[in-house]
Formats: structure tokens, sequence, C-alpha cells
């Protein structure tokens, strides 16, 4: 059985995480998103992402505490995280927080694909 890189896809916006969900799903990744923060720690002990894709302003909730919580965690802190944003603040923002990298919303899918791959270490066949 061939191994799923496993993404989890935080944002609180639903149709944006049910459009990406399902293009990422057939890119062969293993996709679980979440809208609500308030059981991330949970299911990224349960889920164990390779990667976790984290929007900043997630209603009562912000991502980049989120992301330095799980960066100061033994047991998550070698997990890629990606944080994305429509608030150019995220520039200044992902390293501060420990994140590994940032895309600026609105991101097309190739654009967001390569930052996946690039921190996942994936090598597109098509680029041999």
């Amino acid at each position: 059985m061939k191994y799923l890189p496993k993404i989890l896809l935080v944002d609180d916006e639903g149709d944006f995480l049910r459009v990406i969900t399902i293009m990422l799903r057939q890119m062969d990744f293993d996709v679980y998103s979440i809208s609500d923060c308030t059981e991330i720690y949970t299911i990224v002990k349960s889920f164990k992402p390779d990667l976790i894709i984290l929007d900043i302003r997630l209603g009562k909730h912000d991502g980049r505490e989120i992301c330095r919580e799980l960066k100061k965690n033994a047991e998550t802190r070698a997990i890629k995280i990606l944080l994305h944003s429509a608030f150019s603040e995220i520039k200044e923002d992902y390293k501060t927080c420990g994140a590994d990298d940032y895309i600026l919303k609105p991101y097309s899918m190739p654009e967001l694909v390569e930052k996946i791959q690039g921190l996942l270490g994936i090598v597109n066949a098509e680029d041999n």
C-alpha cells in the first residue's frame, strides 16, 4: 500500500475547506480538515499529520499561538506547519511563531502544491 502524506487543514471558512480538501485528496494526500480548533491537539495526536496548513485567524483562536504551542511540544515540533492568511502580516509573523513557511491567500492550487512538496521533500516526477 502506497503511503499518502498526511495533511491537517485548519481554516474557519467552510467552503474553502471543502474545496481544498477535495483537491488535495485528488492529488493523493490524506487530508483531515477542521474548522473548529477546540480539539486540534487531540486531532494532531491521533491523526499524526506530516504537515499542518493553518490559518492565522480562526474566530476566537489565533493560528500563530497554536503554531507556537505545537512547536514547543517535543511530540509535535517536527510536524511541518504552513501558515496561510489573507493578511499580509503573515510575512513577518510566520517565523516568530515557528512556522516552516507561509502562503498568502488567495493562492492557486499549483502554488499550494509547490509549498507542500517543498516542505515535505516530495520530488515531482515531472521535474525529473
